[in-house]
């Protein structure tokens, strides 16, 4: 599976490197693209790039906590189109509805899991890989930075949680955040109060927000036809809990048929039976890492009709068991 973020997001990031002090020509060097590039709004790029931008910057600086400034620092320009729509959106709820509806336009590399309780909201950042804990605090720091921004209000979340270790200043989080802030938890996200899902939006524009929701049915649209692995990813991960999608469901929903889709997986000398084992295979991965979720609730959202189908097909992945792949990464076993 080709896991891929938009070239966009990948311009704030190097913009604050740039703000920082780093040579700008040699950070267009290290990401193989110029500066027209990084504004296009489908160009997609391996996530690998953007994880070398964090990991190079964050050594030059000498920055451990570098997702964490830059989640800080950036605006929601790093989502582009999508970044512009939440912008003009009227509540924090319209802005995880067009969230969900246009995540492909800015990749495949996660997923967000929203938990809504009787007061209490959680919302879950899921990598599709074991990405860096830059990436994960910039992510969540840039969630709350966009909040504070839009909401106008001095509201703060109730908690924090990071997977990783911490290696930044703890009051210098908790600052920012204005909460506690867990590292070594369960997963990565917030916790924070229902009330918020329906405050106004500052930046509230109808009509804008129109017009940029056609624009981006435009890109979307263009990408089902054109058939992009990042579409395609999504559609599997957001089915695999209820079905496992076949064929014939990917290209309805793509709007295609599906003997062109099976000629276009030939051409990558692929089939989709192994793209949606891929997908299974990754998002375990996933799983197993980023989370300490019970095996029997990873097993259910990846499609398995049962923990021992799931365990053998891991097995025949990798040579072990989930329990031991958690074991030999140091994740402590789910209770």
């Amino acid at each position: 599976m080709q896991l891929q973020v938009a070239a966009f997001s990948i311009r704030t990031n190097l913009a604050y490197l740039v703000h920082e002090g780093l040579a700008a020509q040699t950070l267009y060097q290290l990401v193989g693209l110029s500066r027209e590039q990084l504004d296009e709004a489908d160009r997609m790029v391996d996530v690998s790039v953007s994880e070398t931008l964090l990991t190079y910057g964050a050594k030059q600086l000498g920055y451990d906590d570098l997702g964490f400034r830059i989640g800080m620092w950036g605006d929601s320009g790093r989502w582009g189109l999508l970044g512009h729509l939440v912008d003009c959106c009227q509540s924090i709820t319209q802005a995880l509805e067009l969230q969900h509806r246009y995540q492909s336009l800015v990749g495949n590399v996660s997923r967000l899991e929203f938990v809504k309780g009787d007061s209490l909201c959680t919302l879950k950042w899921i990598p599709h890989y074991q990405c860096s804990y830059h990436l994960n605090e910039e992510v969540v720091t840039s969630w709350v930075a966009f909040a504070k921004k839009v909401i106008g209000l001095k509201l703060s979340p109730r908690e924090i949680h990071f997977t990783h270790e911490q290696h930044g200043e703890q009051q210098e989080y908790e600052d920012f955040f204005g909460c506690p802030v867990t590292f070594n938890s369960q997963y990565n996200g917030i916790v924070f109060d229902q009330t918020i899902l329906s405050l106004p939006l500052m930046g509230y524009s109808p009509d804008l927000l129109k017009v940029l929701t056609g624009y981006a049915d435009l890109l979307v649209s263009k990408k089902h036809k054109n058939a992009a692995s990042e579409v395609i990813t999504q559609y599997i991960i957001e089915s695999l809990a209820t079905k496992v999608p076949s064929l014939e469901d990917v290209a309805a929903f793509l709007g295609v048929s599906s003997r062109s889709l099976q000629r276009k997986f030939k051409l990558q000398g692929t089939n989709f039976k192994s793209i949606v084992d891929d997908v299974r295979k990754e998002y375990a991965f996933s799983y197993l890492l980023q989370t300490n979720y019970k095996m029997s609730y990873i097993a259910q959202v990846l499609g398995f009709s049962e923990q021992s189908v799931f365990q053998r097909a891991f097995k025949r992945w990798t040579g072990v068991t989930p329990g031991e792949y958690r074991d030999r990464h140091g994740i402590p076993k789910d209770e």
